[in-house]
C-alpha cells in the first residue's frame, strides 16, 4: 500500500470514528432528555446499533459521555458568548441584547428538558453535573457580565453600585426562570415569544440601573 493510500484510509478511518461519536453523543442526548442521566450504556448502545463495547472505545465510561454532552451543548456556547461579551465595545443596550440572544440560542440547543432543570434533579445523585454547571458555566457567565456591567458603571452607563454581582443576578433571575421553566415543567416559549420578553426585561433593567441621560 502506498503511503498515499495509507493516508486515505487514516482519513476514512478517522471520518468513520467521527461519524460514530456523532451517533453515540446523539443518542445518549435523545435518552437523557427522555430519562435523565440514569440511562444506561447498554441502551446508548441499543440506540446506536452498536455492542456495549464499541460505545466504550469512544466514551470509557458514562460519566466521559455525560461530560461530552455539558462540553459540546453548555461549555462551548458559553464560552463563545463571554468571550463576545468581553470583547465588546458598544453602548450597554447591546450587550445586554447580545446576552439574551446568546443566552436563547443555548436554550434551543442541546437537550429540549434543558440542562438547568435536569442538573437540579440530578444534584443530589451527580453533584459532578450541578458543580460543571456551576464553575464553567454559570460562574464564568457572572464574572464576565459583572465586569462589563463595573466597566459601564465607571464609563457613567449604569447608576454607581459597590455591587456589580448583584446587579448580574438581577439581570440574570428571568433569563434562569425561562430555562428552568420550559425544562421543568414544559411551559412552552417560542423565539418570537422570547424575544419581546427579553426586551421587555432589557428596557426595565435599564430604566432601574441605567444612569439618567445615558
Amino acid at each position: 500500500m502506498s503511503i498515499a493510500d495509507q493516508g486515505e484510509l487514516r482519513e476514512h478511518r478517522s471520518a468513520r470514528a467521527d461519524q460514530r461519536r456523532r451517533q453515540i453523543l446523539d443518542a445518549a442526548r435523545k435518552l437523557v432528555n427522555e430519562k435523565g442521566f440514569a440511562c444506561r450504556m447498554d441502551e446508548v448502545a441499543a440506540a446506536v446499533g452498536v455492542t456495549k463495547p464499541a460505545v466504550y472505545r469512544y466514551f470509557p465510561g458514562k460519566d466521559v459521555l455525560i461530560q461530552a454532552m455539558l462540553e459540546e451543548d453548555l461549555v462551548i456556547p458559553t464560552r463563545a458568548l463571554t468571550a463576545r461579551i468581553a470583547a465588546y465595545k458598544g453602548p450597554i443596550r447591546g450587550l445586554l441584547e447580545i446576552f439574551a440572544e446568546g443566552t436563547l440560542k443555548i436554550q434551543e440547543g442541546g437537550l429540549a428538558r434543558g440542562y438547568m432543570a435536569l442538573a437540579m434533579d440530578e444534584s443530589a445523585r451527580r453533584p459532578d453535573v450541578a458543580s460543571l454547571i456551576r464553575d464553567q458555566v454559570l460562574g464564568p457567565s457572572v464574572g464576565t457580565v459583572s465586569h462589563a456591567f463595573a466597566k459601564s458603571i465607571a464609563s457613567g452607563e449604569l447608576k454607581p453600585t459597590s455591587d456589580p454581582v448583584m446587579m448580574v443576578r438581577l439581570f440574570f433571575a428571568p433569563f434562569m426562570q425561562i430555562a428552568l421553566v420550559r425544562g421543568g415543567f414544559g411551559v412552552p416559549m417560542t423565539p418570537e415569544e422570547y424575544r419581546p420578553y427579553a426586551q421587555f426585561h432589557i428596557d426595565a433593567f435599564l430604566r432601574a440601573f441605567g444612569a439618567e441621560g445615558a
